[in-house]
């Protein structure tokens, strides 16, 4: 930098000896010395604003304050009166009146807010600034209101010129430390105000002289960005006494942590529980977050400080903060330390000071988002008439059975531990005339992750493969004919029950894999990529190939793992983001609390995402739909493309699963496959997380006109979809059926719910 290095340290002002101007002759000699330096002689007008404070009950005019001062100062030499004052930062002689009558003159315009003696009170104080960013804001308020006698200020930083946009202070400061900055600022405006800098900021080593050097502090303001510091720094502060306020500058958000008058109160008021805070001293950037929103409680902060947490490492480097914000924090703050001191104030607490909600509009309505459901709830009775318009199966010699209703019970209820996108269950059972009928509820279905019934047709293949394999178990063959009134009807399936020995039912693959029905889950806990034998990827193989026309493709070299993760990834974000897709995200496939996935029985139970307590409270800030299109607008969400990278690169590889054709009938077939490989992988103890949405978007831009995109969305999967194509073995008129992860991890202790069999199976005799 092109400053001085020789004072880009200095910030305390030179108080000139009143010995060098004790007299005339000596003042002379002692002003000669400041040649070519700026010189201001407010000495004079300081003593006429005294007189004219001193003399309230009268408003002196001009001409008789300036009679007083005259009177007062006949026969004295004016120049050697009072304190003449050096700043070595800009070079600055000034001339003015005495400690004591600057002090009454300054603060004058204080009373009675602040009394005289509640004045002197506060001049014996100590206040410890953290942070001089915000800090800068307190420390100028605490300054210019003299809330203290003594202020020390700590920050390692230097003035940027991103600091400019909430710190207060000019060009020529860059590069300078902070601490110094608003020192020297502290100074011009009071320099027997004293002012004691850190500037290689707050370590383990000087945290105890920044506390109790000189004498305890009376108050700490915390307004570091160092999350293990404020940590630290609280808990000194408890064993201490030492009461710690903080402002972050979002809807106003004031900390109050009385130590002093409860030292074993948990610091944060608690929202750190639980943790080992010892574990602190080194975060690395990736706990950084979840604890910010863990300390700030992030549900509770404004729209824009979401967005911008979410975007924190992505699109912007740190926590935003607005000069309104600053400026008010700094009032705000200063307020507080003053009552503290003054003994006015005596509680612990958090505190909003939100001006949005202060002063806005309030005739603005808000409205619950919502999206129209086209469909019809199920109807039983319309479904009992289809299934008696078809004509009656023929025997044709095939031994037929009876089943009894606890083994159809449980056959269905196999059935439904198939999955489904969201967990969403589409299907309804019939069993009337002796056979099982498969029904689709397209009300439950209908989402933006079920374009043209895609996932719905691939979870009842899931389904139909269950009951083949359930069938078997109970010595049962069963027989289906998919589809008998074209695939545009909710009829998907008719089933038909036989004694096994008939050599009319259909082949089982693997009859052991039933063991396995009710284990198969989503796993997405943490994941270990440990290389996949042969043996097993064989199995595998063989698994997904053996339904008729199935391909099985798989990747695992990590440069093809990662290029797929990207796509992945952004596919996610544009679901996400997209108004229909998060809707649905928000209001129709999470269960934010365990208990509305006990209520509901469907949906995702939020704690099956294998995810803490902080990093539930990020993932829940996007539930705010003003948040996504904000994001959205911003071309924000890179997180949501980071997390699925992040879970990639613990996969032993991805698979994926297709079929010959676009149509009902494969994808119905391919869920099948799918169910197959799924159950296969559990019995070998791999771990099967589907990572579906690109299977689930791109036949919106193939097959469906752009559906439910805006512009820019296709655009983007346009794109996706070519970097796609480049990575996979096959053309593009296949049907894509399931993306997975696979990969060891452990068993996850939660799993999503069914509903009811009797909300799902209905049993209606002639």
């Amino acid at each position: 930098m092109h400053h001085n290095t020789e004072v880009n340290y200095i910030y305390k002002p030179v108080f000139i000896s009143k010995e060098r101007y004790a007299d005339k002759e000596k003042f002379l000699s002692f002003i000669e010395d400041y040649r070519g330096k700026t010189i201001l002689d407010l000495f004079a007008s300081q003593k006429q604003e005294l007189v004219r404070i001193r003399h309230p009950r009268k408003r002196l005019t001009t001409p008789e304050i300036e009679q007083k001062y005259l009177e007062w100062a006949q026969g004295k030499d004016v120049e050697t009166e009072g304190v003449w004052v050096f700043y070595p930062w800009s070079g600055r002689l000034l001339h003015l009146v005495d400690e004591e009558e600057f002090i009454e003159l300054r603060t004058s315009r204080n009373q009675y807010k602040i009394t005289p003696d509640e004045q002197r009170n506060l001049s014996r104080r100590t206040i410890g600034i953290i942070g001089l960013s915000v800090g800068h804001s307190v420390a100028l308020s605490i300054a210019t209101e003299r809330t203290c006698g003594k202020l020390k200020l700590a920050d390692f930083d230097t003035i940027e010129l991103n600091n400019l946009n909430r710190i207060r202070t000019g060009l020529h400061n860059i590069g300078i430390n902070k601490c110094v900055v608003t020192a020297r600022e502290i100074a011009e405006i009071d320099p027997f105000l004293d002012i004691e800098c850190f500037a290689e900021g707050i370590t383990k080593d000087n945290l105890d002289d920044f506390l109790l050097n000189g004498g305890k502090l009376d108050i700490l303001v915390d307004e570091c960005d160092d999350i293990a510091l404020k940590i630290r720094s609280r808990i000194r502060a408890a064993q201490l006494g030492i009461p710690v306020v903080m402002e972050t500058s979002d809807r106003g958000m004031l900390d109050v942590e009385r130590f002093d008058h409860e030292p074993e109160r948990p610091i944060f008021h608690g929202f750190l529980q639980g943790l080992p805070l010892e574990k602190f001293d080194q975060i690395s950037e990736e706990d950084r977050l979840p604890l910010v929103l863990r300390i700030v409680n992030a549900i509770n902060g404004s729209k824009r400080g979401k967005v911008s947490l979410v975007e924190i490492g992505q699109s912007i480097s740190t926590w935003p903060q607005l000069a309104s914000a600053v400026t008010l924090g700094g009032g705000v703050v200063t307020d507080v330390c003053r009552r503290i001191l003054l003994d006015q104030f005596h509680e612990s607490g958090r505190y909003y000071i939100d001006l949005e909600e202060l002063v806005g509009d309030k005739s603005v309505k808000t409205t619950t988002p919502s999206r129209h459901n086209p469909y019809e709830p199920f109807n039983l009775a319309e479904a009992v008439r289809i299934a008696e318009s078809l004509p009656e199966r023929k025997s044709q010699g095939i031994p037929e059975t009876v089943l009894s209703e606890k083994i159809l019970s449980e056959i269905v209820r196999a059935a439904c531990q198939a999955p489904s996108t969201g967990n969403d269950q589409p299907w309804k059972w019939l069993f009337h005339q002796g056979r099982l009928f498969l029904f689709h509820d397209r009300f439950r279905s209908f989402s933006f992750g079920d374009f043209d019934q895609i996932a719905s047709n691939i979870s009842f293949g899931a389904s139909y493969e269950n009951i083949l394999l359930k069938s078997n178990e109970a010595g049962l063959a069963v027989k289906m004919d998919l589809f008998p009134l074209g695939e545009e009807a909710t009829l998907i399936a008719v089933i038909d029950f036989y004694k096994q020995a008939s050599e009319h039912g259909e082949t089982v693959y693997a009859p052991e894999a039933v063991k396995f029905i009710y284990d198969r889950c989503t796993n997405r806990n943490p994941s270990t990529a440990i290389p996949i034998s042969d043996a097993d990827f064989q199995q595998l193989k063989e698994a997904a190939e053996s339904v008729s026309g199935a391909a099985f493709h798989y990747f695992s070299e990590k440069q093809e793992i990662i290029a797929i993760g990207e796509i992945i990834g952004e596919c996610d974000r544009v679901r996400l983001l997209n108004q229909d897709g998060h809707y649905d995200f928000v209001h129709r496939e999470m269960k934010w609390s365990p208990a509305d996935a006990e209520l509901s029985m469907d949906g995702i139970d939020v704690r099956t995402l294998g995810l803490n307590n902080a990093q539930i409270a990020a993932l829940s800030i996007i539930r705010d739909r003003e948040i996504s299109q904000t994001l959205k607008g911003i071309q924000g969400g890179g997180a949501l493309v980071d997390a699925a990278l992040k879970s990639v690169s613990t996969a032993s590889a991805l698979g994926m699963i297709t079929m010959p054709q676009y149509s009902y009938k494969d994808f119905f077939m391919g869920g099948m496959a799918m169910q197959r490989l799924w159950l296969c992988a559990e019995q070998l103890q791999f771990a099967i997380h589907p990572l579906i949405s690109p299977f689930y978007l791109f036949p919106r831009i193939t097959k469906g006109d752009n559906a439910g995109l805006d512009k820019a969305e296709a655009l983007k999967l346009l794109t996706l979809r070519k970097r796609f194509m480049e990575l996979v073995p096959y053309e593009e008129d296949v049907a894509e059926v399931f993306l997975f992860k696979i990969a060891k991890a452990e068993t996850p202790g939660i799993k999503s719910y069914r509903l009811p069999l009797n909300e799902t199976l209905f049993i209606v005799n002639p």
